[in-house]
């Protein structure tokens, strides 16, 4: 019964994720003629242009990102969960496309649809799905970078698309509500996923603290500290994992823990600030 509740939340945070990122690009972005980053940011510049379809592109625009991360073998659990957020926010994008649409303020148009494609696009990742773009991208590479964060490649990566678009489309004063519209979509973002705090901490106690250690490692690139701990009722000797996440991460951790061992105890905790690697400096 708790696993169907689980399953059905999931499918209604999947489904309200896509219907908000579809609104925002058909009732906002695009009748004002904003430019977001990434590949909505292409797609709308191409509809704007050619009147081709905005959630079609999108799609067509990730799938060879997917097909390169699929061949690669570099977590293809995860890639699968990455497919079903860009086809279903593509596909409601495109569903949704007779929508009314608002023609008053470029600036209201901006903020708005900044927030609720942010927001849209915050439920998903809450639940590991992903809408591709320049997150995506930047993600595959970074390895080829040097001394930069995934954090500053998507903002590169944005700012490009921004620039060349506003060039294409020859208004220079859009890059300015172009700009406030990302800014909005990031602050809804991070709101969505991390509310006040940034951060949690979380202690495992498995057999296979080893497995766990391994996977947290590969799969979300954090630093792990084995504590040597004992049971009092067993008095068996073991290795508690501890480590650090953000809370976009917390669901792919669980994941990866209940996978890796199904009966693994586990306690999460809030963290009123974390900093150093992977974090905020400072």
């Amino acid at each position: 019964m708790k696993k169907a509740a689980g399953y059905f939340q999931d499918a209604a945070v999947f489904v309200g994720g896509c219907l908000l990122f579809g609104a925002s690009v058909n009732i906002f972005i695009t009748p004002g003629g904003i430019t977001m980053g990434g590949f909505t940011g292409i797609s709308t510049t191409l509809n704007s242009l050619f009147s081709t379809p905005v959630g079609l592109f999108i799609f067509l625009l990730n799938l060879p990102l997917l097909v390169y991360e699929t061949v690669s073998g570099k977590g293809r659990s995860g890639v699968v969960k990455a497919l079903m957020g860009i086809a279903g926010t593509s596909a409601a994008t495109d569903f949704m496309a007779a929508l009314p649409v608002t023609y008053g303020d470029r600036l209201l148009c901006a903020v708005f649809g900044g927030l609720m494609m942010g927001a849209g696009g915050g439920l998903l990742l809450t639940r590991g799905y992903t809408t591709g773009g320049s997150d995506l991208l930047a993600y595959i590479i970074r390895p080829y970078t040097k001394g930069l964060s995934t954090g500053r490649l998507i903002l590169m990566i944005d700012t490009l698309i921004i620039a060349g678009a506003s060039l294409i489309e020859g208004s220079f004063s859009g890059i300015l509500y172009s700009f406030a519209a990302v800014w909005c979509y990031t602050t809804a973002f991070d709101k969505v996923l991390e509310g006040i705090g940034g951060a949690v901490l979380a202690m495992i106690v498995s057999e296979r603290h080893e497995d766990i250690s391994l996977a947290i490692s590969r799969r979300l690139g954090r630093g792990v500290t084995l504590i040597s701990s004992s049971g009092w009722y067993t008095g068996k000797q073991g290795q508690t994992v501890f480590c650090a996440v953000k809370k976009n991460e917390l669901y792919m951790l669980r994941s990866l823990v209940r996978k890796t061992d199904p009966g693994a105890f586990m306690i999460v905790t809030g963290a009123a600030e974390v900093s150093g690697t992977g974090f905020r400096d400072g």
